[in-house]
């Protein structure tokens, strides 16, 4: 490539979508990675976590291009299955004779990937994907052997994971307020947190700007309706003018205590740093029971205090929402969902 500067998560910038199949079926699939990739690493990683970020091209700016060598232009990286998708950052164990498929599909534009004042050509000249094989000692062959001739082993396999689904409204009404119908979703598929991020649609495929940064929009208040529940039950009453905006930051902070459990927090920005690229989380993770019907309408209902929305102003909302599948170890075959849901 002509010597540029490779822009912040450049790699995942790459592609437009990836899929990760199983037996046939579709286990994952992650729309725009740069920017699903971006709305999660924000939340879910630390400050300290950064350094580990590098290779996968997180933390790269104007002066610190490590993974670019800038006399050739060449540069190299990996994006573990884990920093894509949910299916690869929850589930853990070992995938038994089943086939596995990766697919990917590049971006029309490579503009987000890097910074320069001149187009640059991006060609990649090799992909690999790589992975770990697990293989039994010869001490639990024999005990897997006899499991299997005598036909008392447990070969289906059930698994609980949470999709990444990302979600683009292109442009905000220039109104007070408005409501976006994200979609229908099946109880299976149950949201439990949704991220928010708004951008200027002149980020997109501009290699002047950085498609990792967020703006505020004005917003005052967000509310997400489950059917007919709301979350969250108080109003945010944000104002950014007036720095009014410790709601919005404390969602965000609580966002790895409640997602992963932790018993401390360390998010990525401190309040001041919110302030400049923020992203608003809504937690609707512990729903009342009686919202059990067969299909979840969503909706996000946006206000301001101004008269009106900025003008070119679009949406992102990333739903990590509920997922099953069940694949039996002797044929390889694979269903979505478990059947004891259904």
């Amino acid at each position: 490539m002509t010597l540029q500067k490779l822009s912040n998560n450049a790699l995942a910038f790459l592609f437009e979508e990836i899929r990760y199949e199983m037996g046939g079926e579709q286990v994952a699939i992650v729309r725009k990675p740069g920017i699903t990739t971006t709305l999660k690493i924000m939340t879910s990683f630390g400050e300290t976590q950064k350094r580990s970020l590098l290779t996968c091209g997180w933390g790269l700016t104007t002066t610190k291009q490590d993974i670019l060598d800038g006399a050739s232009g060449t540069f190299s990286g990996r994006l573990p299955l884990k920093y894509l998708m949910g299916f690869a950052e929850d589930y853990t164990k070992g995938i038994f004779n089943v086939k596995q498929e990766l697919i990917f599909i590049m971006a029309r534009t490579y503009n987000n990937s890097y910074i320069g004042e001149v187009d640059a050509k991006i060609e990649i000249s090799k992909i690999e994907w790589k992975i770990r094989h697990i293989v039994p000692d010869d001490r639990q062959k024999p005990k897997l052997l006899s499991c299997l001739s005598k036909g008392n082993c447990k070969t289906s396999v059930k698994v609980a994971y949470r999709m990444w689904d990302l979600h683009e409204l292109p442009a905000l009404r220039e109104t007070s307020s408005d409501i976006w119908a994200i979609k229908t979703s099946t109880s299976l598929e149950r949201p439990r947190y949704i991220i928010i991020g708004f951008q200027n649609t002149d980020s997109s495929d501009n290699r002047s700007m950085d498609a990792t940064k967020f703006i505020h929009a004005d917003i005052s208040n967000i509310r997400l309706y489950l059917n007919s529940e709301v979350f969250p039950y108080e109003r945010w009453n944000l104002d950014f003018s007036k720095k009014i905006y410790s709601s919005a930051y404390y969602a965000y902070e609580n966002f790895q205590r409640s997602y992963y459990g932790k018993d401390m927090s360390e998010p990525m920005m401190d309040l001041g740093e919110f302030l400049e690229n923020p992203l608003f989380i809504i937690d609707c993770s512990h729903q009342a029971d009686t919202l059990k019907s067969s299909t979840v309408d969503i909706k996000l209902e946006f206000e301001t205090r101004k008269n009106k929305f900025p003008a070119n102003t679009k949406a992102y909302a990333l739903i990590l929402h509920d997922a099953y599948l069940t694949y039996n170890i002797l044929d390889g075959s694979v269903h979505n969902g478990f059947p004891f849901l259904k």
